[in-house]
């Protein structure tokens, strides 16, 4: 396996000869590592000057690419709001794993997966589970949980069951999430496929040597190779110590000598459709003529990321070109957006040098010595001229200093005019990658709908970079989906919006957070998703939600599919929206109000009691005399004299000391009231019963 694992890596390497080159030579334009050609007489003046411009076009491309966030989509597998809900909880749970395995890798994941389709052409992700590392106390403490529930007599079994999963929940919120993605370097990987797709994925990168070899568990002889875990683990502790303290030497005398790798050891890592086989090569194991040379083996493992009926990998590596072509070489199917030029930016930084080493040369001026009138050049300017005698001897001329004789300064040759006009040529070729529609830069008399229609032009020739992203991203989520049911098989969590729209608020105005759970009963199989990159405009929203709202009105589209390509659940905005209207329906503002007024009423009826003050109720009662020894008093109001009551000596009010009623009639018990009257009121008697009816309808 070992021989056949350095012979598939060496095969790769060869055939891939072309793009390793290709991306080597992108490297040195980004980072200003290509040499500009100065001719031997001016490399002493000349001054070296390198245009952004490769730089400035790949973050700009890559920044639209990224700006907004990835959003998954889930086609429900049934038809109701059951199926609905479990489309909703999907979408919403990988956006927040997602960024949760972006946050515990410090690495922002999807922009570096751009940057490398955008720079290079072609783009790597890699998803594994971890759950032996991330989550390798889980089975110790829930067995633990598990050991002092039986123990406890008070709990019968099905509150022994209730508390183990309220435990074992708790648990894992505090783990770290058991599958991780990272990025990887195009440069570093190599691949055979077919029709079906991958057969085998190899990657040949630089790991440091202390990280290499502890987390393989393998080591280094004196030799400069690398020794297999099983041999390692066998030497005796206080050998390996000795050992392992001189690593830092042996890797520094025996290094390759190239910068970068005197401190590093080669990892071959090799995937088919049954096993992962991991190689590792010391400095001694290194071929000088440029092969790979030998390799020690240190990791054999079987997965389940393959298919056996297809014989290819369904994980963990997700791959994604850039411009997509019709070659079938490395090096020419998938394009960066800096490949057609490539040679024009040495050229620029060529140009740029010539004019900035000729502003050098004529910003300081040279001075030559005049001839006096009426002498003839070459004799001097002694009295009697020159005898041959006098010795010459060169004068360094020093601005701003008197001299007896004319001198005058020399306009040195420029770069001339040809240089100006490459220059321009060649800046108005390099336009085409970044037009000034999509930098932000117009002209005044440009209108707002012809910028829309030159910036939505220049970026259609990104769009073969954003749907092969659209696809590797949407299998990595199908992958991780699969990994949760199939190898996980229990629930995970990320924390994420619940009621949110795309990381929009809600029609309340608020949006709640909470951890996200999904676990094998939501998955139930099936396992094919769509993600989304947003690289769009807000005027392109505008244009986009017109022709949804048109297609509305001609029922030419569902409700769900409308809202599904605007950006948002269905469910989601159903619910929002029904909720809406049943808040601004009659009857439910009606009881709004009551509950509110009653609410109100409450508040200050408690608030009178606090101050003393009487209640409407004792307030709103029959005043009767004697009851508080006062006649006509209120009962339960203070005496006159008393806290809180009236003084003892009000000031009269006009009636005041007349009797409250008048006598009763004769012949009427004492205090009685006579009939058809109230006391203290004139009792009038009505008209007769045979009465005609006045005039204006009165009795």
């Amino acid at each position: 396996m070992e021989k056949a694992t350095m012979e598939l890596a060496e095969d790769l390497k060869n055939q891939f000869r072309d793009r390793d080159q290709l991306y080597s030579d992108i490297d040195a334009v980004l980072f200003g590592n290509l040499p500009i050609q100065i001719p031997e007489a001016y490399r002493k003046t000349a001054i070296e000057v390198r245009s952004p411009m490769a730089l400035d076009i790949a973050t700009s491309v890559t920044a639209a690419l990224s700006t907004n966030p990835m959003t998954v989509s889930f086609k429900p597998i049934g038809f109701g709001d059951v199926y609905q809900q479990n489309s909703t909880l999907r979408e919403k749970f990988f956006e927040a794993s997602w960024l949760r395995q972006e946050q515990e890798a410090r690495r922002p994941l999807l922009r570096l997966f751009l940057w490398s389709l955008v720079v290079k052409g072609e783009g790597i992700l890699k998803t594994v589970e971890r759950c032996h590392t991330a989550w390798a106390d889980y089975p110790k403490k829930a067995s633990d949980i598990q050991k002092l529930l039986d123990e406890a007599d008070a709990y019968d079994q099905h509150a022994q069951d209730t508390m183990y999963d309220h435990q074992t929940e708790q648990l894992k919120l505090g783990l770290p999430y058991p599958i991780a993605t990272t990025d990887v370097p195009p440069e570093t990987f190599y691949y055979t496929k077919n029709e079906n797709g991958f057969t085998s994925c190899v990657e040949i990168k630089e790991v440091p040597y202390q990280t290499a070899l502890e987390r393989f568990g393998a080591g280094l002889d004196s030799s400069g190779n690398v020794v297999d875990p099983k041999t390692w683990s066998g030497l005796d502790p206080r050998a390996a110590e000795l050992a392992r303290a001189e690593w830092s030497h042996l890797m520094k005398s025996s290094g390759s000598g190239k910068v970068g790798t005197q401190n590093t050891i080669r990892c071959i890592e090799a995937w088919d459709w049954q096993c992962q086989v991991i190689l590792l090569q010391g400095p001694n194991q290194r071929n000088k003529t440029g092969k790979l040379g030998e390799g020690t083996l240190c990791k054999v493992v079987r997965h389940a990321y393959g298919d056996p009926l297809l014989k290819v990998l369904k994980g963990p590596y997700f791959h994604a070109l850039g411009i997509t072509t019709g070659s079938r070489l490395p090096e020419h199917a998938g394009l960066s957006v800096l490949y057609q030029y490539l040679s024009l930016f040495p050229l620029v930084d060529s140009l740029l040098t010539m004019q900035a080493n000729a502003a050098y040369m004529t910003g300081f001026p040279a001075f030559k010595k005049n001839t006096p009138p009426g002498q003839v050049a070459g004799l001097g300017t002694a009295p009697y001229g020159q005898d041959g005698r006098e010795g010459r001897k060169a004068e360094q001329i020093e601005p701003g200093k008197l001299y007896p004789y004319d001198v005058s300064p020399i306009d040195q040759p420029r770069s001339g005019v040809d240089s100006d006009k490459l220059y321009g040529n060649v800046k108005q070729m390099l336009e085409s990658a970044l037009p000034s529609s999509v930098q932000g830069m117009v002209s005044g008399d440009t209108s707002g709908y012809a910028l829309n229609q030159a910036a939505y032009l220049a970026r259609l020739q990104w769009d073969p970079i954003v749907k092969n992203a659209e696809v590797a991203l949407g299998e990595r989520v199908g992958h991780e989906s699969w990994i949760i049911e199939n190898r996980i098989s229990e629930k995970v969590y990320a924390w994420g919006e619940i009621e949110a729209t795309r990381g929009k608020k809600t029609i309340s105005g608020q949006s709640k957070a909470a951890w996200l759970a999904l676990g094998p009963e939501d998955l139930k199989g099936v396992h094919r998703y769509e993600a989304a990159l947003a690289p769009s405009t807000p005027s392109n929203e505008i244009v986009a939600t017109r022709a949804i709202g048109e297609k509305m009105q001609l029922k030419l589209i569902t409700y769900e599919d409308a809202v599904e390509q605007s950006g948002s659940n269905p469910d989601e905005v159903e619910k929002s929206w029904l909720l809406h209207d049943l808040k601004n329906s009659q009857e439910v503002q009606a009881m709004l109000k009551k509950a509110v007024f009653e609410k109100v009423a409450t508040i200050q009826t408690e608030r009178m009691a606090a101050a003393g003050a009487p209640s409407p109720e004792e307030m709103s009662g029959a005043p009767t005399a004697g009851a508080t020894g006062v006649p006509g008093g209120t009962p339960g109001a203070p005496n006159p004299g008393s806290p809180g009551g009236p003084p003892p000596n009000p000031i009269p009010s006009p009636g005041a000391g007349l009797p409250l009623a008048p006598p009763p009639p004769a012949g009427m018990a004492g205090g009685g009231m006579p009939p058809g009257g109230i006391s203290g009121n004139p009792n009038v008697q009505g008209p007769p019963a045979n009465m005609l009816q006045l005039p204006g309808g009165g009795p």
